[in-house]
């Protein structure tokens, strides 16, 4: 069962695809203002998952509700008010500065026929300012860096949310997948520190590193072959068995020196 105060609650989801199942009826209950990490080897059902949970893809089989209400029951623009989705591989920028990609993300605000007013502008450049981009607003997001490109993405997507009340929630795919490990921790730390400024916010993301996602995240969730092998809090689930049951592999866990946070690694 599910729990009723839940943010997201997952009822027997599933997925199918070619009479193969994808993901396979999952149960799981997300609360608000945590940091979830998706792990697993690839092929696990990881994006699918992310897929269903952005309304991209709609499940075979169960229910998924956000914020009490089933998917399906979401207006379009409702929906994108509370929650933002960065996909895998963000589509090019078509010649945009920083500062008119960011503005995007307020279209759920005023439609295609409305009128980008002084609170649309106040949201896009504190999401400017809260991603670090201030010096770069007025550069073209395709001569940017691959780090920096993926803060302008994660700028649109707080400008997308800036707004109403109740909670949200940012949905990341792979954030990190193409960054070098100085960019990757860039944005891993906007990513914690979004959701620990008392504004609610959740966070689900997909990471491939172990070490990584335990110092962002403060819940894992681990699916291998489209299955949940594990989820926990993010400490409780570096352990030597639950790694080998997730990536198959003999792992040993020792604490990160400074931080004491557990490392994995590969025996």
């Amino acid at each position: 069962m599910v729990s009723a105060a839940a943010l997201w609650e997952l009822d027997g989801v599933g997925v199918h695809a070619g009479g193969r199942p994808i993901l396979a009826p999952l149960t799981l209950a997300l609360d608000a203002g945590k940091v979830y990490g998706l792990i697993g080897p690839n092929g696990s059902g990881k994006s699918t998952l992310m897929k269903v949970l952005a309304r991209q893809l709609a499940p075979s089989e169960g229910a998924a509700r956000f914020a009490g209400s089933d998917l399906t029951r979401w207006r379009g623009r409702a929906f994108a008010r509370k929650v933002a989705y960065m996909p895998q591989f963000t589509p090019p920028a078509d010649g945009m500065s920083v500062r008119e990609l960011v503005a995007l993300g307020r279209y759920p605000w005023h439609g295609v026929l409305g009128r980008f007013g002084a609170e649309d502008a106040a949201a896009t450049e504190a999401a400017i300012r809260r991603a670090g981009l201030e010096r770069l607003a007025d550069r073209a997001v395709d001569g940017l860096s691959g780090g920096e490109r993926q803060r302008a993405w994660l700028a649109l997507m707080l400008a997308q949310l800036k707004g109403g009340t109740g909670a949200r929630c940012l949905l990341l795919d792979e954030p990190t997948s193409a960054l070098d490990i100085t960019h990757q921790m860039e944005v891993l730390a906007i990513v914690r520190e979004l959701a620990a400024d008392g504004e609610g916010l959740t966070v689900i993301v997909v990471l491939h590193d172990i070490n990584l996602a335990v110092r962002t995240c403060d819940h894992l969730v681990a699916l291998r072959a489209g299955r949940l092998a594990a989820h926990g809090p993010a400490r409780e689930m570096m352990a030597p068995e639950t790694l080998k049951a997730v990536y198959d592999l003999d792992m040993g866990v020792l604490p990160h020196p400074v931080s004491g946070h557990p490392m994995g690694f590969v025996l």
